[in-house]
């Protein structure tokens, strides 16, 4: 079995700052020297590429290219076999037929090279031939302990040392967005598309099947790469979601992460599957789990560069009060209404900054917030005076700009204008030209968070000059207002309280239990005592045998009551008849032991307390292949099913998380004060899931564990129903 050593992050004391050991990428994303299995002088083939972008990128290390016929590969002198290498590279770079792959692991290993990126595909991502080729592959390279990406992965980017591995050369300056992908293409083959749209890559790695280095160790080396300032990621499938969340959950605080997961339909999670051989999950399941490890999640790709560069470039937002500045109407409601969306606050300014602003504008703009200039061609108003005015308040947190555009304007209007007037393009265009640099001294001084839009693309000076200095600006007003709620989103994730994982008070006698059950599932009262011994509030109830020992449980109990067959072998008792509610009397619960006898003969009954409840919610614990155990909570009884209003973390937790958990379903409301009803325990929910996740996570052997419902009791949760099953 290959077991991959995965390096860790060390508190220390001073909070948000981690050391890490020795990543298995550091080698990879700077290697001293690098050997080519692929390059040749026929700049068709992808070696060739990768060669030829390694040699251009300024890269500072021996090259040394591998071929059986070739003496010179653009100029490098080429070797015609893996032993003839003058010396062992620290990395070796495949682009060979699948067939060759093995091999060449193995004579890599022996010379002593340590670290590899195989580009190849064929391997696991194929069906089962390939599976058995890529343990194969896996086998090898632990003998001779060598780390590598891929196979079936397009390389990698380095900007700073710079070091570029992949088929396209590098077309900008270096930034501060760096990319961990399970698509090569979206490294590869966007270079020019990020340019055009002033997205600056820092570090970039395709991780392909992730047979050997994932996800997490792309994730740990750049949460300790001081020159990465964000962190974007393309996903398809978690394999080690535990180890995923331990990792994100602690840079996420310092380096905001933006995610965009793509296996959560049928048709995501069946391509994947052909992909890189994911196995995907249900969104439900990653959006908890990306809520818990403090990921933004965004819904494409587009976003995971552009809001990612807009969380690299900008200041940290330091509060959620955003002022709006535009010369036009429409674009300031859309940024408006898109900020309210999304818990940016759009609020009336202060009524002196009002006034700076009433002096300095036409009578006919608006000094409200938004600021709206009704289209003015003043540009200093736009881009220095307004500006400063509300940067300047204390209370503008953010400011959000639509409508800068200047050459690009005179370019549209110059034919209408040069019919009437004498007047040359030149001058026309010198005439609408900006000068930006006070607007961006503004931003350098006051370090707050600008975003804009603008319709033009870089045609437009204004627009050219902002991507060039980095300035996030988006082609509608939506997408700059959704990008400076992703910065609010950080904020909140870098501010909210720590979550510890409350220790486990699971009794040894249920582990005991329930490690000597028979499999399946337990009837429902024995699971309800399990889960009584665990802390979690449950109704009152008895067991009983026979017509008498009913009748007698129910006087004890007191009426009214429900009589409920208790049986390991019937599921959706509701639906069989099986459950009877509202019994005032013994002539009720005879009747009630009658009819379950009919239907289910010799079957003992539960017979239980009747709860006035006002509300009803539902919990349990699922497990999905490469997750710890998932905590689910919802809301209960018929809604669960009919709205799927519920919401999943990955035990353990701690209070902190499990509030955050309970808060995270859509009727939320109702956990409030709601139509004169008083509000719900929610520690005492809390400590129902916790203690869930802790009892699945000491009893392996719960494959599934539901309670539904959860009834409130004048603010008080209790358990009425639960299912548990064991593997």
């Amino acid at each position: 079995m290959w077991i991959i050593n995965v390096t860790g992050y060390i508190g220390t004391a001073k909070k948000g700052t981690y050391a890490m050991k020795e990543n298995c990428l550091q080698t990879i994303m700077a290697p001293k020297s690098v050997a080519i299995v692929g390059a040749s002088n026929n700049p068709m083939k992808m070696g060739t590429l990768q060669c030829l972008n390694l040699m251009t990128s300024d890269f500072p290390g021996k090259i040394f290219p591998i071929h059986p016929t070739e003496k010179k590969v653009f100029g490098l002198t080429a070797y015609p076999s893996i032993a003839d290498l003058p010396q062992a590279p620290e990395l070796a770079l495949l682009v060979v037929p699948t067939r060759l792959v093995v091999d060449m692991m193995e004579e890599f290993g022996k010379i002593g090279t340590r670290s590899a990126i195989i580009i190849t595909a064929g391997f696991a991502e194929t069906g089962a031939d390939g599976k058995v080729l890529q343990k194969k592959l896996l086998e090898v390279c632990a003998r001779h302990n060598i780390r590598f990406l891929g196979p079936n992965c397009m390389g990698v980017m380095n900007t700073a040392l710079p070091f570029n591995i992949t088929v396209t050369p590098f077309q900008d300056k270096p930034g501060g967005l760096s990319l961990a992908s399970q698509s090569g293409t979206y490294l590869a083959q966007t270079l020019s598309y990020l340019k055009q749209r002033g997205v600056r890559l820092q570090k970039a790695m395709s991780v392909g099947n992730e047979a050997n280095i994932d996800l997490v160790d792309c994730l740990e080396y750049l949460g300790a790469d001081k020159d990465t300032k964000a962190i974007g990621m393309y996903i398809e499938t978690l394999r080690r979601a535990d180890k995923f969340l331990e990792v994100a959950r602690k840079i996420s605080r310092e380096k905001p992460i933006i995610a965009q997961y793509v296996g959560g339909t049928k048709a995501g999670a069946r391509s994947g599957a052909s992909h890189t051989g994911a196995l995907a999950g249900p969104d439900s399941i990653y959006d908890g789990l990306f809520a818990q490890a403090g990921i933004i999640r965004v819904s494409s790709i587009e976003e995971v560069y552009r809001i990612g560069h807009t969380l690299a470039a900008s200041p940290a937002l330091k509060g959620n009060r955003m002022a709006i500045l535009t010369h036009s109407g429409g674009p300031g409601t859309a940024m408006s209404d898109t900020c309210d969306r999304n818990g940016l606050l759009v609020s009336d300014l202060p009524g002196e900054v009002k006034e700076k602003i009433r002096a300095v504008i036409p009578p006919h703009a608006s000094a409200n917030n938004p600021v709206d200039l009704t289209f003015i061609m003043e540009s200093e108003l736009m881009n220095q005076v307004i500006p400063k005015i509300l940067l300047e308040s204390d209370a503008v947190d953010g400011l959000l700009i639509h409508g800068f555009m200047d050459t690009g304007w005179a370019k549209q209007v110059y034919p209408s204008i040069s019919k009437i007037m004498d007047i040359k393009y030149e001058q026309l265009e010198k005439l609408f030209s900006m000068d930006l640099g006070p607007f961006l001294a503004l931003r350098e001084k006051h370090q707050k968070p600008i975003v804009c839009s603008s319709f033009l693309g870089t045609e437009d000076h204004a627009v050219s000059t902002l991507l060039e200095n980095s300035v996030p600006l988006f082609d509608s007003p939506e997408k700059a207002a959704l990008a400076m709620s992703c910065l609010y989103k950080h904020y909140q994730i870098k501010n909210r309280q720590v979550d510890e994982p409350s220790p486990s008070a699971i009794p040894g006698n249920v582990v005991a239990q329930i490690q000597n059950s028979a499999s399946g599932p337990l009837d429902e009262h024995n699971a309800k005592q399990i889960l009584a011994q665990c802390g979690i509030p449950v109704c009152l109830e008895k067991l009983a045998q026979s017509a008498e020992q009913a009748v007698d449980a129910a006087k004890e109990i007191g009426f009214p009551v429900a009589v409920k067959a208790c049986s390991a072998q019937i599921a959706h008792k509701t639906e069989k008849g099986l459950v009877h509610l509202n019994i005032i009397d013994e002539k009720g619960v005879l009747k009630a032991w009658e009819a379950i006898q009919k239907s289910v003969p010799k079957s003992p009954v539960l017979v239980c307390e009747m709860l006035g409840a006002d509300r009803e919610f539902m919990a349990g614990v699922t497990r999905f292949p490469g997750f710890g155990p998932l905590v689910l909570f919802g809301l209960g009884g018929i809604q669960a099913e009919a709205l799927g209003d519920r919401a999943f973390r990955m035990a353990p937790f701690g209070q902190a998380e499990a509030l955050r958990l309970a808060n995270s379903i859509k009727a939320n409301k109702l956990l409030g004060s709601f139509r004169n009803l008083p509000a719900v325990d929610e520690k005492a929910l809390a400590d129902i899931l916790i203690a869930l996740g802790n009892l699945t996570l000491a009893c392996p052997r719960i494959k599934e564990l539901d309670i539904n419902p959860i009834l409130i009791v004048k603010g008080r949760p209790v358990v009425v129903d639960a299912l548990i099953v064991l593997e």
